[in-house]
């Protein structure tokens, strides 16, 4: 299914493994490094989160990439890695990728809260600082902790706008 791509916006992304497949720790480890290689070049991210059996991740494009691209290398790269490290071979990843387009500062700081809160509901941590697969930018506060700054003082602290 094609999937829409806007320029300037910020995605949440979320993909899964075929059949529910569980990582183990060091294939988890590679996912993570493989977004965040990403970071600067070809996207702006704000988190991802690697799940045993899939991951999430919050980013503006900034290089000549598009969205399809992105996931596409994304989910290529990491498995062919994943593949090497376990001694596994085929698909990873499912096909399909799920994206939704952030609309506003609500729903930006809504997703943050998902993807850092993911491993603590699923019972993986405490909290998110004690999850080893979690990248969120430092500067993140979640807006009801943050009271003294506006939306418009958050938004350029945490997003380009």
């Amino acid at each position: 299914m094609p999937h829409l791509e806007v320029p300037d916006v910020t995605y949440f992304v979320s993909f899964s493994c075929l059949h529910r497949l569980e990582m183990p720790p060091e294939a988890r480890d590679l996912v993570k490094a493989e977004i965040r290689s990403l970071d600067k070049e070809y996207i702006d991210l704000d988190a991802a989160v690697v799940m045993p059996d899939h991951a999430h991740a919050i980013f503006r494009l900034s290089g000549t990439l598009t969205l399809t691209e992105v996931m596409k290398g994304i989910k290529g790269r990491s498995a062919h890695r994943v593949n090497q490290n376990t001694g596994r071979h085929g698909q990873v990843w499912t096909q399909e990728s799920f994206d939704h387009i952030v609309r506003d500062e609500a729903d930006w700081q809504e997703k943050m809260e998902y993807v850092r809160q993911n491993p603590v509901k699923k019972g993986l941590a405490s909290s998110p600082e004690q999850y080893k697969w979690l990248y969120s930018r430092t500067e993140f506060i979640p807006s009801e902790k943050d009271e003294s700054n506006t939306k418009k003082e958050r938004r350029n602290k945490f997003r380009p706008t």
